[in-house]
Parts: C-alpha cells; structure tokens; sequence
C-alpha cells in the first residue's frame, strides 16, 4: 500500500507540492489555523503535499538577498526599511500537527538543517511521524546554510565542507536506522550501535529522503544515497543541463537516472494583471528571475511544461500571501487542471 517507486512521479504527469513556509516575509504561514486551512484548500484541488522549510528566524526578503548569497548587497533596494523577522512556526512539530489535521495530503520538510537534529533521533522522530500519518512522510535534508541563524541559537557553523559530509553520513544513519534490525554505523561524524527503531516507518522500504542542495557534490550525496534532489529558482535551461551530470552521479552508483527524482522549487503567482505581476516581480527581486512563475495562467502551464520536459517531476510552488491572496484558488482552477486534463 505504502510501496514507493522513484519513477512514479514521471508517468502521471507532475506532482505539486505546496511550501506552507519559507524563510521570507510574504512566503509563510505564520500561524497555525492558517496552515490547516491552507492546506485543506490545497488538497482540494489537487495538491500531492505540502511542505515546510526548517528555520527559527525569517527575513525581509532584502536580507534574505544577502543572507542566501543570491546576489550581492549592491542588490538590495535602498530606502526600505523592512521588520527583520516575523513569527515562524517550528517545522517538525507542525509538521506532526499537520498529520492529525490532513487527511491524504503527503507532508514534507524542504528542508531539514542537518545540524539542527542529530540524524538518529531524527530516523526515530521521522518514524514516528509515518506511523502516525499512516506513511505520508517525504524527509528532506541539507547541510545548513543560514550562519545567522545558527550563531543566534548557539549551534556550530561548521566549514561547508564538514557540513556537507555530516549531511551524506546522516543519510546513511537514518536509512541503517529505518531499515536494519540492529543498526550499527561508525563515521566521522555519526555512530550507532543498535539503535532499534520499534515501530519502523510505514513506506517500504522506507520514507523517500530528498536532499536540498545545488552543487556537485550534494548531488552526487543525493544519486548515492536518496530518492530525490530539490533545488531552487533554476530555469529550464540549467535543469537540462544538469541532466548528464545526475545521469553520470548514478551511473557510478549502479542506478537508474530515471529513479532519481528532480523536484524544484519556484515561486508560482499566476496573473492576469500586467501591474500585479510587476508588484510582484517586484516585491521578490531577491529571488532569482529565473525562479519566477509568474504571469498569465496560460504562460505559468507553458513554463512548468518547459520544466518538466527538462526533467522537472516535482514542483514545490510558494505563493506569496498564500493564506490571504486568491493566488492559491488561480493555481488550483487554472494550473492544477490544466495538468490533470493532460493526465487524463
């Protein structure tokens, strides 16, 4: 019943998931009826999942600029002056609220700081999770980036490339966890020695692992050892391009490319009001350009086709004001169905 297969994705057209929070202002839920509500609507017309982003602090998306390293600080808009951050749920334990006040709906992390849960408590918290949910958990994990964040609650920012190396042994630590019946593991950075997970999760053979990342080498982490990658605000282009590269990662591990899923985050406003869309465009300058859906309904189904054509199978939309704007029911009516009638 709870069997996962990594190509299902590719054959019934996209999957579309819905990102209840994100780190900037106008991208998340604050409060938790909302993320009920939201997420009921979403289910209703067709949303596979909904997810959250895993952080303590939120940002003007001015600050969000320079914190994510999207483009530098002569990037930012003078003269504004923004709150620097604004109420933000704590991801897992909405997360595990959520499961009682959804029905079907697949719940996901996109994603997890790896730092901020050790990964053996995390398999048994995630397990936990799934047995409650009746097998509707999609973990995602990454190696952290937000050095603000850690330092205002006093976890070690650890070299990127130790973070990144933490990031592939947790994955290891929490499939032994879910999976074996004596786990043991012995890394640099993790050990177990029989950590049993009683009871185990629901999916077999386990939870799908995504990791969230952009470079070479988390998606070489993500070809060994996860179902699916997740990245934000890529254009077409620079998904097809990485297409050889993920086939080349799973070759070297005995895989099928096409069991690797490719999910992709992007923020999706659909709108037939040219002022309206340059608000927008403007309001989200700090993300990319090329991670904006937004425009006419017709334009928005053209450009998540061009995405899927290029090995998109996952989308997760943030849209803005999501609990207060129309722009979800615009999605749902206009987008959504455009894609179920091609299903069908």
């Amino acid at each position: 019943m709870h069997e996962h297969n990594g190509d299902e994705a590719q054959h019934d057209g996209p999957h579309f998931g819905l990102i209840l929070a994100l780190v900037t202002q106008g991208l998340a839920i604050s409060e938790y009826p909302e993320m009920v509500r939201v997420s009921n609507i979403a289910e209703s017309y067709g949303f596979g999942s909904i997810w959250l982003c895993d952080h303590f602090l939120t940002l003007s998306p001015d600050d969000y600029v320079q914190h994510a390293g999207i483009i530098g600080e002569d990037g930012q808009r003078q003269g504004k002056t923004r709150p620097a951050t604004m109420p933000l749920l704590e991801a897992w334990t909405a997360l595990s609220a959520l499961a009682r006040d959804t029905t079907n709906i697949r719940l996901g992390t996109s994603v997890l700081c790896n730092s901020y849960r050790h990964p053996s408590v995390l398999a048994k918290m995630a397990a936990t999770l799934d047995v409650i949910s009746q097998g509707r958990l999609d973990l995602g994990l990454g190696a952290g980036w937000f050095q603000r964040e850690f330092e205002a609650y006093g976890i070690p920012f650890a070299p990127v490339g130790d973070r990144v190396s933490a990031l592939s042994e947790a994955l290891e630590v929490i499939k032994a966890t879910w999976t074996l019946p004596n786990p043991v593991y012995s890394g640099r950075f993790y050990t177990l020695d029989g950590a049993v997970c009683d009871p185990p999760p629901v999916q077999k053979p386990h939870p799908p692992l995504w990791v969230g990342g952009e470079g070479d080498r988390v998606h070489r982490i993500a070809a060994r050892s996860a179902q699916g990658i997740n990245v934000r605000w890529w254009s077409p282009e620079k998904v097809k391009q990485r297409k050889d590269f993920l086939a080349q990662a799973c070759a070297s591990v005995d895989r099928a490319p096409s069991s690797l899923r490719f999910s992709l985050t992007a923020l999706v406003a659909p709108t037939e009001s040219a002022e309206q869309e340059a608000h927008i465009r403007a309001e989200f300058s700090a993300i990319p350009d090329s991670g904006l859906i937004v425009g006419p309904a017709d334009k928005c189904v053209d450009r998540i086709n061009e995405y899927y054509e290029s090995g998109v199978d996952t989308f997760l939309c943030t849209i803005p004001y999501v609990a207060r704007s129309d722009f979800i029911h615009t999605v749902g009516q206009k987008v959504l169905t455009a894609f179920r009638r091609d299903a069908t």
